[in-house]
């Protein structure tokens, strides 16, 4: 598997080998390396630098870190996921269209978003859905802070969670599925699951409905995890028609931990 460390070793022995070329060879032999060297180690940097950004946009990949998004299964189950909630007024409606379909689903919650909606949280809980975690801040800079701080954010969150449910999350999803080397770092030291999805519905771009709709149909197989969020209208006004669809398809929704084979909280 091509993953960072490899690229880090690889990258390294070049630079190496590069290195001992100008030593021991370019300054008698001259040639194209000892001309051209400026050239060489900027080409290098950049290759590295660019593989390694473009890479960490394709979580999936598994390149920086290892990361669930979907379930191993013979049998047509999916799952279902919310990210950014809790919103006090729209979490609430999804809540009763879940409980109208009989559905279980997992909400990545954003820890400033819970203070205040706590009474939500235990409520969203009590009624059988998983919590994971999606930072506190979810800031537009997240992925360029430092992994202690990174760390913090994950473990604040937590302890929010875990003070109205008495369960600390197991499940965390990287804000704009971004994983880097400072996410990584974050994510051994908390000792969290990466967790992301293999259908993003795009729902946040307030597409046609149905194209939205035909599209997660379309990528259904055994084992999705589907991507949708709490605030946007695709969720508001056609969540319901949505489930159905997928019942509808010969799929059966279940919790993510049964999809995954994973603990959702920390034993």
């Amino acid at each position: 598997m091509f993953t960072f460390r490899r690229l880090t070793i690889l990258f390294f022995l070049v630079l190496l080998n590069l290195n001992l070329w100008n030593i021991f060879f370019s300054r008698s032999t001259g040639g194209f390396i000892q001309t051209h060297a400026a050239v060489l180690y900027f080409s290098l940097f950049t290759l590295y630098a660019g593989i390694s950004v473009a890479m960490a946009f394709l979580p999936c990949s598994n390149f920086h870190h290892t990361v669930t998004c979907h379930g191993t299964t013979d049998d047509k189950w999916v799952s279902i996921t919310f990210d950014d909630g809790p919103d006090p007024v729209k979490t609430p409606l999804i809540l009763e269209v879940l409980k109208n379909q009989e559905v279980y689903a997992t909400f990545f919650f954003i820890g400033k978003n819970i203070e205040g909606n706590e009474l939500l949280v235990k409520r969203l809980s009590g009624e059988g859905h998983l919590i994971g975690n999606h930072s506190f801040s979810h800031s537009g800079w997240f992925d360029l802070f430092s992994a202690k701080r990174m760390a913090a954010e994950l473990l604040k969150t937590n302890q929010l969670i875990e003070n109205i449910i008495g369960k600390s999350p197991a499940f965390f999803r990287p804000p704009f599925g971004v994983i880097n080397p400072m996410v990584s770092k974050s994510l051994q030291k908390t000792r969290l699951k990466a967790i992301c999805w293999d259908i993003r519905s795009l729902d946040t771009l307030n597409k046609a409905a149905e194209k939205t709709s035909q599209k997660i149909l379309r990528k259904l197989k055994p084992g999705s995890v589907i991507l949708l969020h709490d605030h946007t209208k695709y969720t508001g006004h056609h969540l319901d028609e949505l489930l159905t669809g997928i019942g509808n398809a010969g799929y059966r929704i279940v919790p993510l931990d049964k999809l995954l084979k994973i603990p959702a909280y920390a034993v």
